[in-house]
């Protein structure tokens, strides 16, 4: 799966599916659409930027899925 983004800070986050904590680390590439965009902070990401919602795939994040 393709990185959105690189973590310039470690940073704490829901996992989309099973919402319970989880830390990031510093340097960790981000590939879920539904983590990056908790991560809100541009100081977080290498370069300064959050991705763009352009980056993202087309499918939809976890969190966003509509139940079978």
């Amino acid at each position: 799966m393709k990185s959105l983004g690189v973590l310039a800070a470690s940073v704490h986050v829901l996992d989309p599916a099973d919402r319970i904590p989880v830390v990031l680390l510093t340097g960790e590439p981000v590939t879920d659409p539904a983590v990056a965009e908790q991560i809100t902070n541009p100081r977080c990401w290498e370069g300064g930027q959050p991705p763009s919602r352009d980056a993202a795939p087309d499918k939809p994040s976890a969190r966003k899925a509509k139940p079978a």
